[in-house]
């Protein structure tokens, strides 16, 4: 047998998808190192004009508001401003890294809540415009190559800075090779971009992004990476494989190659496995550390490092029902547990029509990293693909190529694998999916008009709540607070008292005097979402601030909870009701996320060219269907409204 690596291929892949002239991490070292603590009254200004906008939840009335407002003002006067102060100055002691970095990895990795459902969304690629190259096998190993090259591109560092460009100025070769050779001292690299308005944003979290892995552990969690791993895990039908990536000499391996062993997995005619240890993963994080060591000194040491330190993992699903949003959420956010293994930093998924999907873990990173993986490997594996949908596979052993994983598993472990399987089909059960969308609004019609598209769909998401329920409810929309070293994400709290006020105007319906009137209320509803999206995303929001100074008080000082923390209001504020978030990308098709709450709703929502959309998921104690229903009539009043 000839080894792989010397074997005469066809196709010899390119290492790279770039070459960039600035290196990877060019402005790591000069990003402003603190993200802002704002100050004590702002916050607590902020929290209290935020909590007025949910009068008139069941749960919050004017007498409740009243009763925290006074705590909020005792707080102030007495123990607020020592806890302040000591997280301003262990902030000043922690000169790496933020004040909410680590409290915020702890948050996520102390949780005990199963990861699927919980935390780990879904993305999904938007279909191959050839669709011969839609072929299941066929897409998979080109997303697989593509994935491979953005890899070596990011660890050569020649993949280019993640920059949030407002204008191309920047882009120029002059501001280029200005700052390529302007040194880190004062800022000096940094300051250039600014001034052409593009900003430099964090890249510290895609250093987690491959051979990655979160371990369980008995109350917390651990992030662990394997920086020399050449290999992906390749499941399909609850059966695991350990496929070649990268040679030895640090190539890439041949697609054809690549392709061959998918193939050969895909062509295991075994029925699907019943005791598949990826069940083992949808369960509690204690439960699931427990079973994890217990599966360790059962003889699967070298199994589990396998998995652990795959590059990441595919997954092959025999499903082709993914064309509608109950489908896609059935495959792609949850599946049946058997073909997944959710610790992975992410795992790609392609459906046997070749529809494909990203999932991920959450605690490693947030959306700034994934979704530059995720448009990059798009565009390249759609327009550069490294393998045709026709190309003759060469016959041969693969046996150095892939290999199944196999797991030992006594009686006693298939019982947990069994009682994991029926936990988790009972709790992907009850979830509930719904979808609309609405082609008269879309992104160039909503500038023309002069508003922001977000602040349209949350103000529309807003209307529908309060058509389908008649009062406001806690809502979180997700903004990166990236522009700052280790920066993460800041709360944009979207139930305004603005958005209330259209809210209630559009739900009572025309007069003579609606169109005018509304057209004014949906304005000033949006220039405060556009005012809360730039506070937030300068640090300024109110949410993070709170947490750090409940950390300060209980961790730092060992003091008790303060009041303002377990009273009625703040347990409201944080019941989310609408957890929201943005999914527009040129590579998305559709994405989404279950609730974070029982009696919640999971609302993904994108602004398109040609429409606008949401995918909303709950569980069946909610009328998912009917908030749907609620937010497209909302669409088409905001139409009528805009369009005179």
């Amino acid at each position: 047998v000839i080894p792989a690596s010397s074997r005469n291929y066809a196709t010899k892949v390119e290492d790279y998808l770039h070459k960039s002239t600035l290196p990877t991490y060019h402005f790591q070292q000069c990003l402003p190192r603190l993200l802002p603590i704002p100050k004590l009254e702002d916050t607590m200004s902020r929290y209290i004009q935020s909590l007025k906008a949910l009068e008139g939840n069941p749960k919050l009335d004017a007498f409740a508001i009243y009763d925290t407002e006074r705590d909020v003002n005792q707080f102030l006067k007495i123990d607020g401003p020592f806890i302040h102060e000591t997280l301003v100055k262990e902030n000043e002691r922690n000169s790496h890294t933020s004040y909410i970095t680590g409290p915020w990895f702890d948050m996520y990795l102390k949780s005990r809540l199963p990861l699927p459902l919980n935390y780990n969304p879904f993305l999904t690629y938007k279909r191959d415009p050839n669709e011969l190259m839609n072929d299941q096998v066929t897409r998979a190993t080109n997303i697989v190559i593509s994935a491979m090259r953005f890899k070596k591109t990011l660890e050569s560092e020649v993949l280019s800075p993640e920059v949030f460009y407002m204008k191309e100025t920047a882009k120029s070769p002059l501001i280029q090779n200005l700052v390529k050779f302007l040194p880190n001292q004062l800022m000096l690299r940094y300051l250039p971009m600014v001034m052409t308005q593009a900003y430099p944003l964090d890249m510290s979290q895609f250093k987690n992004l491959f051979s990655s892995t979160r371990l369980p552990a008995i109350g917390k969690d651990t992030l662990q990476t394997y920086p020399s791993s050449k290999h992906i895990l390749v499941i399909r039908n609850g059966y695991f494989y350990k496929v070649t990536t990268i040679n030895k000499d640090g190539s890439i391996v041949n697609p054809e190659q690549l392709k061959s062993c998918l193939q050969r997995i895909k062509e295991d005619s075994r029925p699907p496995h019943d005791q598949s240890v990826g069940y083992l993963t949808t369960t509690d994080r204690d439960t699931w550390a427990d079973t994890r060591s217990q599966l360790v000194k059962s003889g699967n040491l070298s199994s589990m490092l396998d998995v652990d330190s795959a590059i990441f993992c595919l997954v092959l699903e025999d499903s082709v029902d993914v064309d509608t949003p109950e489908g896609s959420v059935s495959t792609f956010l949850h599946g049946d547990g058997a073909s997944r293994w959710y610790d992975k930093s992410f795992t790609i998924l392609v459906a046997g029509n070749g529809d494909a999907a990203l999932n991920f873990e959450h605690a490693w990173g947030d959306g700034v990293a994934v979704m530059r993986f995720f448009n990059e490997v798009f565009f390249d594996s759609t327009t550069k693909p490294s393998i045709l949908h026709d190309t003759t596979l060469p016959s041969e052993d693969l046996s150095e190529c892939f290999q199944q994983l196999h797991f030992s598993v006594d009686d006693k472990m298939k019982h947990l694998i069994r009682k994991a399987k029926s936990d988790y089909e009972k709790a992907t059960g009850s979830l509930k999916v719904a979808a609309g969308k609405y082609e008269k609004l879309n992104k160039n019609y909503l500038k023309l008009k002069k508003v922001s598209p977000d602040g349209i769909l949350q103000l529309a998401i807003q209307v529908g709540h309060h058509k389908l329920c008649g009062h406001p409810a806690a809502t979180y929309e997700s903004c990166s607070t990236s522009a700052f070293k280790h920066g993460r994400t800041e709360t944009i709290r979207s139930c305004t008292l603005e958005a209330q006020e259209a809210a209630r105007a559009i739900a009572q319906g025309y007069d003579a005097e609606y169109r005018s009137k509304v057209n004014d209320l949906i304005r000033k509803s949006c220039n405060r979402h556009n005012e809360l999206t730039r506070n937030a995303a300068m640090g300024a929001g109110f949410d993070r601030h709170l947490f750090g100074l409940r950390h300060t008080a209980e961790n730092i000082l060992g003091w008790e909870t303060p009041s303002i923390f377990h009273d009625l209001s703040y347990g409201t504020m944080n019941h989310i009701i609408l957890s929201t978030s943005t999914l527009s990308s040129p590579a998305v098709d559709i994405g989404g996320f279950a609730p974070v709450t029982p009696d919640g709703f999971g609302v993904g929502y994108g602004v398109k060219d040609d429409m606008i959309g949401c995918n909303i998921t709950s569980y069946d104690v909610r009328d998912v269907h009917g908030l749907v229903d609620a937010i497209v009539t909302s669409f088409d009043d905001i139409y009528n409204v805009l369009d005179g």
